[in-house]
C-alpha cells in the first residue's frame, strides 16, 4: 500500500509543478501587457516609447519583473493550499475537470484574500491590486486545469503500461 501513495504523491507533485510553471508562464504573459491594462484603467501613459506603444523589450521585461514578483506567492499557494486541497481532491477520487478547475479558483480565492489584505495595508494600491486580481483570476483556474491534465495523462499512461 506504501508504493501507491509514495506514486500517488510523485503524480500530484509533478501535476502541481507543472500548474505552478503554468501560473509563473501565465503572470509573464499576462504581465507584459500591464502598460496597456494600466492605461486602460487609469489612462497611465508613463511606460511609453514611440507612438504611445511601449518597446517590446520593455514589455518583456515587465512580464519577467511580474512573473519574479509572482514566484513567491505561486510557491506558497502551492505549497500551503493547493498540495493540501488536490491531495484530498485525489484520496476523494475526483477525476472530473470542473472539480479541478474549481479547486484552482478555491486557491485563487485564498490568494485574493491575500492580496486584498495586502491592499487594505498599503502594499498593493490602485492599479496594481486589480492587475494582481486579474492574475489571480487568470491563473487560478488554468493551473487547476493543468492539475487535472497531467494527473489524467500520468494515470493513462500509468494504466497503458500496466496493460502490457
Amino acid at each position: 500500500m506504501k508504493p501507491l501513495k509514495l506514486l500517488e504523491g510523485r503524480r500530484l507533485g509533478a501535476a502541481l509543478l507543472a500548474a505552478a510553471t503554468s501560473a509563473i508562464c501565465v503572470a509573464f504573459l499576462v504581465g507584459c501587457f500591464y502598460p496597456y491594462f494600466s492605461l486602460l484603467l487609469h489612462g497611465d501613459r508613463s511606460i511609453s516609447g514611440t507612438n504611445n506603444d511601449a518597446s517590446v523589450m520593455t514589455l518583456v521585461e515587465i512580464g519577467f519583473v511580474t512573473a519574479m514578483i509572482t514566484l513567491p506567492v505561486v510557491l506558497a499557494l502551492t505549497c500551503g493550499v493547493a498540495w493540501p486541497l488536490f491531495r484530498f481532491w485525489v484520496r476523494q477520487g475526483y477525476s472530473s475537470v470542473a472539480a479541478y478547475v474549481g479547486g484552482g479558483v478555491i486557491v485563487a480565492t485564498i490568494g485574493a484574500v491575500i492580496i486584498d489584505a495586502a491592499h487594505n495595508f498599503g502594499f498593493l494600491i490602485g492599479t496594481d491590486f486589480w492587475f494582481a486580481m486579474l492574475l489571480l483570476a487568470v491563473s487560478g483556474p488554468v493551473a487547476g486545469f493543468v492539475v487535472w491534465y497531467v494527473l489524467q495523462r500520468s494515470t493513462q499512461q500509468r494504466a497503458h503500461v500496466d496493460g502490457h
